[in-house]
């Protein structure tokens, strides 16, 4: 059976492992943690890769939660899921593509937030 992980980024290391618990209980499954943290100059395939990096800091914005290894119904369940807290923005959901993991952190963090912001102000305009 194939690993499956996240990488977060703009978490604290204790909001960070109650996330990975969580989605352990969700999908019965080991998941490898992977932060982002700090890191925002490195391409986002190299950080991919260094499973060792376990600096985490509580950002308020954005906050990522990249899927690795998840199917279809695995994310959709453990979007479904995540605890929704009044007051508290979501975490940007994403996952790697062949295009993502060639970026920067940085540069994938300035498109998941340009991306949240055209669908926020489509879903304005609908109202």
């Amino acid at each position: 059976m194939d690993e499956i992980g996240i990488m977060l980024y703009g978490y604290s290391r204790e909001h960070a492992d109650l996330i990975k618990e969580g989605l352990q209980r969700g999908n019965e499954r080991d998941i490898i943690l992977i932060s982002g943290c700090k890191r925002e100059d490195v391409k986002v395939g190299d950080i991919l890769e260094d499973e060792e990096y376990s600096d985490f800091e509580d950002i308020e914005d954005p906050k990522v939660i990249m899927f690795l290894g998840f199917d279809g119904p695995q994310i959709h369940a453990s979007i479904d899921g995540f605890p929704k807290i009044d007051g508290k923005q979501r975490p940007i959901f994403c996952t790697p593509t062949e295009q993502n993991i060639e970026w920067t952190l940085s540069e994938l963090l300035k498109d998941l937030k340009e991306e949240r912001e055209y669908f926020r102000q489509k879903d304005r305009e609908r109202k």
